[in-house]
């Protein structure tokens, strides 16, 4: 074999080697995304939260705080100059069944950015399916220890008299394999009485998604109440939706009120 056929039967050996692995990678993210998107064994049934002002309370259903959890620090507005659509958020913590307030308790929230990034961890891997799942070790990890020391999107305040605490935020971003959401907390004299989370109805998203900045370079989310697997187990979400409301601001208000059992 001489030196010109020798080299291009080396060349194109490399070649066929390089587009079999990335076609087996191609392949596996394929999978992935498929396994990942495909619908839970049965739809968890969800109800709203009532609004601060409804005369009635609910025993707000907990949810599992996620890989994401890093305690936060004592501020109001959490946004640090992230870009997306305003989201003032009100919580009031209430005792159930009495609808009671409950004052001094620290409400504590946490959520990603319009992009699916959280603070404190590597960015740019939040619409990375195959990424997002090695960082978590493909299901095996329930936490992942935080990479850098920023906190935008977290913070925590104490209930007032009324039971209230309030947030400026922003409307979170979709990320493989979440629904949109925000995570929270309720601790009250050291004790952790509830964490889960908050979502919005799908409607409110896709046009979100699909029409402001920079949502929208990911348009709508794949997930749903259906397929997101963080919700699998779950049955029943009792005062989980919030029910936001477009000021003419162009903000977003959306209030929760939070049963929690004392005893």
């Amino acid at each position: 074999m001489g030196k010109t056929t020798r080299r291009k039967f080396i060349i194109g050996t490399l070649s066929t080697l390089g587009l079999i692995g990335i076609s087996a990678w191609l392949g596996k993210r394929k999978i992935l995304t498929w396994i990942v998107r495909k619908d839970n064994d049965s739809e968890p049934k969800m109800t709203l939260t009532p609004n601060i002002d409804d005369e009635i309370c609910v025993l707000s259903s907990p949810i599992s705080e996620g890989p994401y959890y890093i305690k936060s620090p004592l501020k109001s507005d959490i946004r640090e100059n992230k870009k997306g659509k305003t989201l003032n958020l009100k919580f009031q913590i209430v005792d159930y069944p009495s609808c009671n307030p409950i004052e001094n308790a620290i409400v504590e929230i946490w959520q990603c950015d319009a992009h699916g990034n959280y603070s404190g961890y590597i960015e740019g891997i939040g619409h990375n399916i195959w990424e997002s799942a090695k960082q978590m070790e493909f299901g095996k990890k329930e936490h992942i220890e935080p990479s850098n020391e920023s906190t935008y999107l977290r913070g925590y305040q104490k209930t007032d008299l009324n039971g209230n605490a309030e947030f400026i935020t922003i409307v979170p971003g979709w990320y493989d394999p979440r629904v949109p959401h925000i995570h929270y907390k309720v601790i009250l004299n050291n004790k952790e009485h509830l964490t889960s989370e908050l979502y919005f109805e799908e409607n409110f998203c896709n046009e979100l998604f699909t029409s402001v900045e920079p949502y929208n370079q990911y348009g709508q989310s794949p997930y749903d109440f259906r397929n997101d697997k963080s919700l699998a187990n779950v049955k029943e979400g009792t005062g989980l939706i919030l029910n936001p409301e477009k000021k003419s601001d162009n903000t977003v208000l959306a209030t929760a009120k939070i049963g929690i059992k004392l005893s």
